[in-house]
């Protein structure tokens, strides 16, 4: 049953696609090819981190807030700094590619027409009562994301900047200098401040791989950096010419990438060359699949939890909070 049709506007905790595209269309500019860099500053009583690498857009244009206020757009950072992950991140429009997202998978429809995906996972004909296709409820089709022109603006200029970099092949080496640029005791130091480590970076905590270029240009990445330890979870592993695709190009061994369940309570996809996989359920499930505390801390992150499986127990499958 393809769920698309489901009254999102009455349900808050339903991603909203179309209304996310309409606050992607704002963007009224082009981005520049080269990556800028600021001084990284961290406002402890405010919990934000300023600075760094960032993207610069002209002309510098204008969007209306939900408040009403007129604000200016010109320039947003390349990296993300999600509280709950305790790192840096790349953030990319989630949901699907007609309402300008970057998840293929995202849609039912489109997992259905594929058909191969049932070798590795229970068919979506069949989700049993109660549970849902999780990308119906991902958290960066709503809340903060919807309520935010901002965020989606900032998503579609990153975007934006991919697709120039991966066609002018400076991709690889702007990423990895930018992400290198964190790499420094100082920044480690007063990241600390705010239980943040640059040790540790997280592929998308909105989007998936788009294309393979983009995917093989991410593992180019995590090879030049290998001290750095990555995690991505993709739904891409839906789709037999993406799994010969990790099975060409696998991930290096810095890199946890996870296959994601496709509907909650679903047992973890477990795909040859790849990092167990996550599902989604509210509570618990049994060894040996692994619950992340990280809900459970008082700061609610993996720093606060001590944790970093996601990370680095690349044969420990995940449970996460569906929220």
């Amino acid at each position: 049953m393809d769920r698309s049709g489901l009254n999102v506007q009455e349900n808050p905790g339903l991603a909203n696609w179309d209304r996310l595209e309409q606050n992607r269309s704002v963007f009224d500019g082009d981005v520049a090819d080269q990556v800028e860099y600021d001084r990284i500053s961290v406002n402890v009583k405010q919990g934000a981190i300023t600075g760094g690498p960032f993207i610069r857009i002209s002309p510098i244009f204008e969007y209306r807030t939900a408040e009403g206020r007129m604000k200016k757009f010109g320039r947003t950072g390349l990296f993300t700094w999600t509280s709950k992950m305790s790192c840096p991140s790349f953030s990319l429009p989630a949901g699907p590619m007609e309402n300008g997202g970057t998840c293929p998978a995202s849609k039912e429809r489109s997992v259905q027409a594929e058909g191969s995906y049932v070798k590795h996972s229970p068919s979506i004909d069949r989700i049993p009562s109660g549970q849902m296709y999780i990308c119906t409820t991902c958290y960066a089709g709503k809340g903060r994301y919807l309520m935010y022109k901002s965020m989606s603006i900032g998503q579609t200029a990153r975007y934006k900047w991919v697709q120039k970099a991966l066609r002018n092949g400076t991709f690889i080496r702007q990423m990895t200098e930018a992400i290198a640029s964190l790499i420094d005791p100082k920044i480690e130091a007063l990241l600390a401040a705010k239980l943040v480590s640059n040790k540790y970076f997280r592929i998308h905590d909105a989007g998936d791989f788009f294309s393979p270029d983009y995917y093989r240009a991410w593992v180019e990445v995590c090879y030049k950096l290998p001290k750095i330890r990555f995690w991505c979870p993709t739904r891409q592993w839906v789709f037999e010419k993406w799994r010969a695709i990790f099975d060409t190009s696998p991930p290096p061994p810095n890199l946890a990438l996870r296959p994601s369940a496709l509907f909650t309570g679903a047992p973890p996809p477990a795909i040859q060359g790849l990092a167990a996989g996550s599902t989604s359920v509210d509570g618990r499930m049994p060894a040996p699949i692994w619950n992340c505390p990280a809900y459970e801390s008082d700061e609610g992150s993996c720093a606060g939890a001590h944790c970093r499986t996601c990370w680095t127990g690349v044969r420990k499958p995940v449970n996460y909070l569906t929220h």
